[in-house]
């Protein structure tokens, strides 16, 4: 119910920018900047990078307003422009990966000091999740974990993100949930290890 609440409240505000209301388009910006800019850190260890992609992004919505529809999951919407827009910048950059690997998406997660001592302060069950993202999981399989379980996104949705069909999503999402099973050994802890995930992969 809160999720359902709180699309309808961004399609509100999203309609009221189609219609001309600019403080519209800053209300989604402040509102979802740090998801935005922690989303685009998981592509580009460049901050300023992140940052310019983002702007550009609203900039572009403001001079394309006449062209936008109604938008069912802003969020998602976003998240997909500002993907594009850091792939196309990495590419004038010539900071892509290399044509052998392209099946592998560039999917970063960093591991700060700050993020060590979250680690430490929050157990033994978080540092073997971290252990086990860091020796067991593709690039694949962290992008895949982070948009289903931080993001929230459904399978369709992963898949036009990660440009790969649904089917192949699925595919990594139970081979995922095959690694933490194995690797924390039962249901009870594997559910456990849910929660961690949302809680890790947000601050790293």
């Amino acid at each position: 119910m809160v999720k359902q609440d709180k699309l309808a409240k961004y399609q509100s505000i999203w309609q009221k920018y189609i219609e001309g209301d600019v403080n519209a388009l800053s209300f989604i910006y402040l509102d979802l900047f740090d998801v935005l800019l922690n989303f685009g850190m998981k592509y580009s260890t460049d901050r300023h990078l992140v940052e310019d992609c983002i702007q550009n992004l609203f900039i572009s919505l403001l001079k394309n307003r006449k062209k936008q529809i109604p938008v069912q999951n802003i969020k998602f919407y976003l998240i997909k422009g500002l993907k594009n827009i850091i792939a196309l910048e990495q590419r004038k950059n010539k900071k892509i990966v290399p044509v052998e690997n392209t099946d592998e998406t560039d999917f970063r997660i960093n591991y700060s000091i700050e993020s060590t001592i979250i680690i430490q302060e929050k157990g033994e069950l978080q540092a073997k999740f971290l252990k086990m993202v860091a020796e067991s999981l593709s690039n694949r399989q962290k992008e895949a974990l982070y948009l289903k379980y931080v993001c929230s996104f459904d399978y369709v949705q992963i898949s036009e993100l990660m440009q790969i069909n649904v089917e192949s999503v699925r595919t990594i999402v139970y081979r995922t949930l095959k690694t933490i099973n194995k690797t924390f050994g039962t249901e009870k802890n594997s559910n456990i290890i849910f929660f961690i995930i949302c809680q890790t992969m947000r601050v790293l």
